[in-house]
């Protein structure tokens, strides 16, 4: 890190792995996140990839949420060398999210409230793994699409091998997600999504094909700062940022906890409530516009 002092990260595939992590230049952003509004590519003239193209796509692959990240010669150094490291030629990334279920994540709780009781938290482990399959096919298939149209394309894997001299990672997915207009990067370190907050797992791609960057209208803040992340953990992993920093959170111990003594999943279930993406609370869901109904469903089964 760039200040010298102890690693930043949280989860496995959302590290902090910039030396200007907590610069809010980091991968030369220009907007981070919104409040509503969805996301549209920066203009391309004559460019097949436009905002139909990734609407078009997210939706055969089944998707939530996609956003792209354009390699650009004034693009943070970092970047440049995170992307140019697993694809030479590489044009752009892309981030694919899903949402995990805010059902699942409420079941989390901390370790001694269990006391006595059955560990529901520990349906989260296992439905995190559901959502990553679900990524890795989608982020393979969407590698074979664009072979298929003549560009080079990599897949990657949600954890990527670690630099062993900085002990850092080479990319950062949520700092692209960030940069690419999908959210902002909390106090915890996770993407937070103006769509599910932090409920959501991230995969990313590297292609030479020239996809533009997506932006989002009225880009906000979309961390609230209430620092519940930093009261929950049960380690003491995440602190109140320092002057200047934008997070300050202890990688080692963190992963410790996670490996060795619970999974938790505390800061994300907390983050969930604090900027109101809890679906289990509140009146009931209503039907998505872009869904059809039970009834439908039932009728298109019984023919």
């Amino acid at each position: 890190m760039s200040d010298g002092s102890a690693p930043r990260s949280h989860r496995d595939d959302t590290l902090p792995n910039t030396p200007q992590a907590n610069d809010q230049a980091a991968l030369g952003l220009s907007s981070r996140g919104c409040s509503s509004g969805a996301l549209s590519a920066t203009s391309s003239e004559g460019s097949p990839f436009n905002h139909a193209w990734l609407n078009r796509v997210k939706a055969e692959l089944g998707v939530d949420l996609m956003g792209v990240l354009a390699v650009e010669p004034n693009s943070h150094p970092d970047f440049i060398q995170g992307v140019k490291t697993f694809l030479p030629k590489a044009r752009a990334a892309i981030i694919l999210m899903n949402e995990l279920a805010s059902e699942t994540m409420n079941l989390v709780m901390h370790p001694a409230k269990y006391a006595g009781k059955l560990k529901t938290g520990a349906l989260l482990a296992p439905h995190v793994d559901e959502v990553h399959s679900e990524l890795d096919l989608a982020n393979m298939q969407l590698a074979k699409l664009l072979k298929r149209e003549g560009y080079r394309s990599i897949a990657l894997p949600r954890r990527l091998p670690m630099r062993a001299a900085d002990m850092k990672f080479p990319l950062s997915f949520c700092h692209i997600a960030e940069a690419a207009g999908m959210g902002t990067v909390g106090t915890h370190t996770l993407i937070i999504t103006p769509e599910f907050g932090t409920r959501v797992r991230l995969a990313c791609l590297l292609t030479e094909a020239p996809i533009p960057t997506t932006k989002r209208h009225d880009p906000v803040d979309d961390c609230t700062h209430c620092l519940d992340c930093v009261k929950v953990c049960p380690v003491g992993a995440i602190s109140s940022p320092g002057p200047g920093l934008r997070y300050e959170v202890d990688a080692a111990r963190c992963k410790f906890y996670r490996d060795y003594v619970d999974n938790c999943g505390l800061c994300q279930k907390a983050c969930s409530f604090a900027t109101r993406h809890s679906e289990t609370v509140g009146p009931p869901l209503t039907a998505r516009a872009d869904s059809f109904g039970l009834q439908e469903y039932l009728n298109k089964a019984a023919d």
